[in-house]
C-alpha cells in the first residue's frame, strides 16, 4: 500500500543538520508535555490535500446538484417548476467547470458503425457537461443507427461518457436496381455494399447475394432452412427470389437448385442426403430441380445448359420453369 507524502512548504532545515537529526543542546521533553502535544494534534487534525482544485470544489458541489436535481423533480407546475429548472440548469453548467466536463468517449462493442456517426448521434462535444446528457435519449439514437441493434450509455465520472452497441451482423448483398445493399438476417438494409467494397471491407465480399424485388422479406425463411443443412448453407453463393414465391439456389461450384414453393425445409434436407450418400453436387450438372415432392431431377452439362431467371426458362421450347 503507497501513500502521498506532503512537506510543510515552511519547513527549513537549520544549516549543518541534517533531516531528523537534533541539536545537542534539545532538552528532552517530559512524558506528560508529549502527550498534551499528541492530544492538541489530534484536536487539529487537517483535511487532507488534493492534488486537483477541480475534484475537491466537483466533491462539495455534489450535493449541492442533488438537491438541485431533487427540487427540479418535486415541483410539477407553475413559477417553482419553472424556477427549479432553472436552478438545475445553471448548477449543471457550473458543474462543468468543477471537473464534471466530458473529456473523452469510450466505445466498445463497434465493429462496423462509422465513429463519427456515433459522435454526430449523441451531439457532445469536449468540454460539455457530463451530467447534462440524457442517458435514455442517447441510448434511443443510438439504436436509431443502422448497424446498432442495442446501446447502453453510462457516465463515468468525473469525465468519461461510456458507450456499448451490439451490432447486427451482415448476412447477405441484396442485388436490385444496380444497387447493392448489405442486408442483416431479418432483411434489414444496412449499409451500401459497394462502399463498403470501396473502403476495403474485406468481410463484405464474402456475403452470399440475393436478388428479387421482394428479397429481403423472405432471407428470414431462407436462412432459417439452410442452417438446418449447414452442409449446403456453405456452399450458397446466390439465391433468387422468383415470382415473389419461390427460391433458386446457384452454389460456389455453379450447380442451380431449383427449391418449390412448399416444403422448402424438406427438399433442402432431401438434397443434404443425397450429396452425403451419392456426392451429387460432385457430379457434372448444372442443376437441381426439386420443385417435384417424389423426385429430383438433375441436369446434367451434356443435355442442358440451365438459365438463371425464369425469363428466360420461358423463351426456351420443351423446357418447364
Amino acid at each position: 500500500m503507497s501513500a502521498r507524502l506532503s512537506i510543510d512548504p515552511q519547513f527549513r532545515p537549520t544549516s549543518g543538520m541534517a533531516m531528523g537529526a537534533r541539536p545537542r543542546d534539545e532538552m528532552p521533553v517530559p512524558p506528560r508535555a508529549m502527550a498534551q502535544s499528541a492530544q492538541k494534534g489530534n484536536r487539529r487534525r487537517a483535511w487532507p490535500r488534493w492534488t486537483r482544485p477541480a475534484v475537491k470544489a466537483a466533491i462539495l458541489l455534489t450535493p449541492v446538484l442533488v438537491m438541485g436535481g431533487f427540487a427540479g423533480s418535486a415541483w410539477k407546475r407553475g413559477t417553482f417548476a419553472e424556477t427549479a429548472a432553472a436552478v438545475q440548469d445553471s448548477l449543471i453548467a457550473v458543474s462543468a467547470s468543477a471537473g464534471f466536463a466530458i473529456s473523452d468517449v469510450m466505445v466498445e462493442g463497434r465493429t462496423e458503425t462509422d465513429k463519427n456517426a456515433i459522435l454526430r448521434t449523441l451531439g457532445v462535444q469536449r468540454g460539455d457537461p457530463i451530467l447534462a446528457v440524457n442517458l435514455a435519449e442517447a441510448k434511443e439514437k443510438l439504436e436509431s443507427l443502422p448497424w446498432v441493434s442495442g446501446a447502453a450509455v453510462e457516465r463515468r465520472l468525473p469525465d468519461v461518457l461510456y458507450v456499448r452497441l451490439s451490432e447486427r451482423q451482415p448476412m447477405a448483398i441484396w442485388q436490385h436496381d444496380r444497387k447493392f445493399t448489405v442486408i442483416d438476417r431479418e432483411g434489414r438494409p444496412l449499409a451500401d455494399a459497394t462502399e463498403l467494397a470501396r473502403r476495403g471491407n474485406e468481410r463484405i465480399e464474402t456475403l452470399p447475394q440475393v436478388l428479387g424485388a421482394n428479397a429481403p422479406f423472405q432471407v428470414p425463411k431462407l436462412l432459417a432452412a439452410l442452417d438446418n443443412v449447414p452442409s449446403l448453407r456453405d456452399k450458397v453463393s446466390a439465391a433468387s427470389w422468383l415470382g415473389d414465391r419461390r427460391w433458386d439456389l446457384k452454389l460456389s461450384n455453379g450447380v442451380v437448385v431449383k427449391l418449390p414453393e412448399a416444403g422448402m425445409h424438406t427438399a433442402l434436407r432431401q438434397l443434404a442426403e443425397m450429396d452425403s450418400t451419392g456426392k451429387v453436387l460432385d457430379r457434372d450438372i448444372v442443376a437441381i430441380d426439386l420443385r417435384q415432392p417424389d423426385r429430383a431431377v438433375l441436369q446434367t452439362s451434356t443435355t442442358a445448359v440451365l438459365p438463371w431467371t425464369e425469363e428466360d426458362n420461358k423463351k426456351k421450347p420443351g423446357k418447364k420453369t
